[in-house]
This record gives C-alpha cells, sequence and structure tokens, in this order.
C-alpha cells in the first residue's frame, strides 16, 4: 500500500479525529486482527456474526496506528473495551473504506482491470493475474473478493511498483456494478458472460445485461472495454459507450477475437485465437476458452506479445471448487462446489457430456435467487441433461426437483435419485457409485456441496 499521512485519510473518510494524535501515516490496513500487522490502520467493520468494534482495543495492542470506527450516534457500534490509541470516526465503517479506497485509486500508477459478468469472474480474473504476473509486477483480488468490501481492499492492497491491478466485481442487485465501478474507474473493463444470475434482483436476463454492461460507463476516457460476443447478441441492452473502444471475443465468427477449432476434453481444452494462435489450456470447458480469450485481448493491452500469452495460457489452473478433476479408486470427480446458476450448470453439464466411456453421473443441486423463473429453469437443466446422454441424474434440494421431471420427459430411461439435504446425498449417494464412474457436483454455495465431493473420497478410499 502507498503510504497515506492521516490528515489525507481524514479527510478521504470524511471523518474526524477522536483524540489528537502525531500527523502520522499509514501504509497498511487490516479488517481482522488475526492477520493486522504493526504500524497498519484497524478497520471496525460490522457483520453478521461479529462487530470489529469489539476488537479496537486488541488491535491496538496488536500494534495498530490508529483505528476507524463509526460514530455510536449514527450507527449503534461502542467500542468494548479501553482502546488506548488514536481514532478516526466516521458514519459508517463500510461506507468509509469504500471512499478511501476510491481515494487511493487516483493514486495508483498500476493499469486497473475490472472483471464482471454472471459467470467466469473469478476464472477470467485468475487467468488475467497469472498471464500478466509472468512478465510484469502486479496482483489481482484475492478469493472472490468482489463486493462492497472485498473492492475496496483489493484496490486498497497495490503497491507503488505495480503494473496491474485486477479487480473483481459482483453484483446481485441493480446499481452494485455502477456502484463499485465508480470507485475503481478501471483503464480496462471486462464483461465475461451475460446469463441468467441473480434474477431474483435483476427481474430478466435482459436486466443482469443492463446490470453487468453499466460497467462499460465507467471505464476511463481512452480506456479498453472486453465483452463477450457470444452471449451480448442473446440479450437486449442499450448503446455501449460511443467514446470507449470496445472489442469483443468469443465463438462467434463476428467477434474481434475469435475462438475457432474447440477440442474440448476433461482434461484441457485447445483452440485457435484468430486462427493464428494455438492455446492449450490446462482445464476443461468452451466456456474457458471464452474466458482465455477475454485474458488474451487483456494481455495485448498491456503490450505482451502472444506468444508470451499462449504459453502463460497454457499453465493455468483454476481456483477452488471450479471444475476441479480428481481421480481416485477408479472415480472421476469433477467438483465444480462454489456456486450455480442455469448458465454455468449447462457449461459444466457440456463437460460431463465430453466423457466417452463409463457411467455419467451429474448430481445437480439448487440454483439460488431465480425468483419466479426458479421452477422453469431448473427444469431447463433437466431437459438439457437427459437430452445429453446423461445416464444418472441426481437432485440435491427441494427447488432442484425439477431437474428431475425435466431429465425424465426426454429420457424415461435415465436413473434418477432425488434428495432434500445435502446430509441425504452424503449417506445415500457414495454407495452407489462404481468404478468407472465420473461424477460432476454442482450447486449454488448455499447447499455446501463440497461435503458430499469430501464423502464420497473418503467412502472410496476407506
Amino acid at each position: 500500500m502507498i503510504a497515506l499521512r492521516m490528515d489525507e485519510i481524514v479527510k478521504a473518510v470524511g471523518g474526524r479525529m477522536l483524540e489528537p494524535c502525531e500527523s502520522f501515516g499509514v501504509a497498511g490496513l487490516s479488517t481482522d486482527t488475526r492477520t493486522l500487522k504493526p504500524g497498519e490502520m484497524f478497520v471496525a467493520l460490522a457483520g453478521e456474526n461479529f462487530d470489529g468494534h469489539d476488537f479496537v482495543a486488541e488491535s491496538f495492542r496488536k500494534g495498530a496506528r490508529v483505528a476507524l470506527v463509526s460514530n455510536p450516534a449514527a450507527s449503534g457500534a461502542r467500542l468494548s473495551a479501553p482502546h488506548h490509541g488514536p481514532l478516526i470516526v466516521v458514519n459508517d465503517t463500510r461506507t468509509a473504506l469504500g471512499r478511501l479506497a476510491a481515494y487511493y485509486r487516483k493514486l495508483l500508477p498500476a493499469k486497473v482491470i475490472a472483471v464482471t459478468g454472471s459467470n467466469g469472474k473469478t476464472t477470467t480474473k485468475e487467468m488475467i493475474d497469472h498471464v500478466l504476473g509472468t512478465h510484469l509486477p502486479g496482483r489481482g483480488a484475492v478469493h472472490s473478493f468482489n463486493n462492497d468490501i472485498g473492492v475496496p481492499l483489493t484496490l486498497l492492497s497495490a503497491e507503488p511498483a505495480d503494473r496491474y491491478l485486477v479487480v473483481e466485481i459482483g453484483s446481485s442487485a441493480p446499481g452494485e456494478v455502477a456502484h463499485l465501478a465508480d470507485m475503481v474507474s478501471p483503464d480496462i473493463g471486462v464483461v465475461t458472460s451475460i446469463g441468467h444470475a441473480h434474477l431474483e434482483g435483476f427481474g430478466s436476463i435482459d436486466g443482469v445485461a443492463c446490470e453487468k454492461l453499466s460497467l462499460l460507463d465507467h471505464v476511463s476516457p481512452g480506456g479498453l472495454g472486453l465483452v463477450n460476443l457470444d452471449d451480448l447478441q442473446r440479450v437486449k441492452h442499450g448503446p455501449l459507450p460511443g467514446d470507449l473502444r470496445i472489442i469483443t471475443y468469443g465463438t462467434d465468427s463476428q467477434a474481434d477475437i475469435r475462438v475457432t477449432g474447440v477440442q474440448p476434453g476433461l482434461d484441457g481444452v485447445s483452440f485457435w485465437i484468430n486462427d493464428c494462435n494455438e492455446v492449450r489450456l490446462p482445464v476443461p470447458g468452451v466456456h474457458n476458452a471464452r474466458n482465455a480469450a477475454a485474458a488474451f485481448g487483456v494481455a495485448r493491452r498491456m503490450q505482451l506479445e502472444p506468444g508470451q500469452i499462449v504459453e502463460a495460457l497454457g499453465a493455468v489452473r483454476l481456483p477452488n471448487m471450479r471444475l476441479n478433476v480428481r481421480r481416485f479408486g477408479g472415480l472421476t470427480l469433477i467438483e465444480d462446489c462454489y456456486n450455480a446458476n442455469p448458465t454455468s450448470m449447462a457449461a459444466a453439464i457440456e463437460v460431463l457430456q465430453t466423457v466417452e466411456r463409463g457411467r455419467r453421473v451429474l448430481v445437480a443441486g439448487e440454483m439460488r435467487e431465480l425468483g419466479t423463473h426458479s421452477h422453469a429453469l431448473h427444469e431447463q437443466i433437466g431437459i438439457l441433461a437427459g437430452r445429453s446422454g446423461i445416464e444418472f441424474v441426481v437432485s440435491v434440494g427441494h427447488k432442484a426437483k425439477p431437474i428431475i421431471a425435466g431429465a425424465r420427459s426426454v429420457n424415461p430411461a435415465v436413473t434418477t435419485c432425488v434428495w432434500e439435504t445435502t446430509g441425504q446425498a452424503c449417506a445415500e449417494l457414495p454407495p452407489m457409485l462404481a468404478p468407472g464412474d465420473t461424477v460432476l457436483i454442482k450447486g449454488s454455495r448455499a447447499m455446501g456441496l463440497e461435503r458430499l465431493s469430501q464423502q464420497i473420497m473418503a467412502t472410496v478410499r476407506s
């Protein structure tokens, strides 16, 4: 973090010093006393299960230089113990963190790349970070830091020597992308996909398109926007910013960065970019070829040569719980438990469909936040699974039941099971599996389906 003077911080967050202190500065901050380093600023955030104000005293014992706290009169926050250190008081620490990040963004010499979309945000962010990081100093958001806490923390993590910073922007309600994108003011904006996600908040896929594409309205003058043309052509949307250079990518023949000659497999996918750059991506899925095309476009903008980019893409790895392939005891397990919506579920089924030997097993958990579209979209996934020839389809969770009806409607011979909870699936599915099976496990994060993966591995290996 670039060192900030105390008066800079107070002005940026719109706060006041509760107690006089020296005019020193800080070169780091933390929202967690377990990771706080001496000399950093502690930001007291309140969550559903904790309140950072309870740890202000501890932060000073661990060497915090100053603490950012909420005004008790405005927020109801309170300090649970004598703090023995200087405080900056604001009406709301969460809002203040965003204001500080917006101020800090203006100081950054690094090129800032923002990634949003219904699917593929984290994977594309990781690909961009990996490719750029092979040749340039910089960093990307850790984990899925993509909300109004994670985005500011990503911005504030940038160091003076960084040449690039990759920020991930998520959204589940209208206006969230615009709010975060305004804070980030990216030099490059990437829209990875527009799909049936968070329909409970957006109402329709056109509402999703409006939300995701709003990122482009906040790209800095002279910047670049990269958009997945495959999805863009399927939705209604307003005009894209006329003063922004837009580059499209995808499998569509009209894309500026074209993905062609795709050869999918469980251990990776090979393809060509614009018929002249062959990429061998060691992760499965045609959708990941599109994600790699976005990374290619960003890296070219950052002046990397095509050969450098292709070589780096050949060594990428997927984030945890995203199409991670494990083989043990004669089984192949595809663990994709991080989250799910209809678009990502369809992409995962496409990967399972590439398996040519043995029984293919789809374990489909609930897809949450689909609102009134939930029943129909779950049923469509079942129809897709049935048409794909998958031999065994399992639903987990009450809302996932229509998947079974959909699969049976097009393939009455398909084997099916219905379980209400992940616990029931853990108890009953492992004994039903046999050597040669390939099992895909996918569902929304709230289903906790990684527990089923762990149970299958424990049962087969015991």
